[in-house]
């Protein structure tokens, strides 16, 4: 299988699972979502990504056009991760996977903002 393949069924609709359930990336529960959260929270590259995360996430909390760009980048240096190959063949496969790369950039804005949420919602 090609990267993009793999990507595809990493990222693409599931078919098995619960009807509406987990079914596509736009649903936090599936489990590339589920994944890149714990991409955000340091899981994978540890404490140090976690900080510079959660610190780009309060410095642009309210700014959605530099959250996006923070996420994009985010999500392909994940992908790439998962993948073992380079950022620019993860984000074209991505980029040919998912159908509404905007609603999905929406769900990561999200899942970034949730780092921080509740500090910053108290402020």
């Amino acid at each position: 299988m090609t990267f993009q393949e793999y990507i595809n069924d990493y990222l693409g609709d599931r078919d098995s699972g619960t009807e509406g359930y987990d079914k596509t990336i736009l649903d936090a529960n599936h489990f590339a979502r589920r994944m890149f959260r714990c991409w955000l929270d340091g899981s994978y590259l540890g404490e140090e990504h976690y900080r510079v995360t959660c610190d780009s996430a309060r410095t642009n909390y309210n700014n959605d056009k530099k959250l996006r760009m923070i996420v994009i980048k985010q999500f392909c240096d994940f992908i790439a991760f998962e993948f073992d190959c380079c950022v620019s063949t993860a984000q074209r496969a991505t980029v040919k996977t998912i159908t509404d790369l905007e609603a999905l950039n929406v769900e990561l804005i999200d899942d970034l903002r949730d780092l921080v949420r509740d500090e910053m919602e108290v402020a």
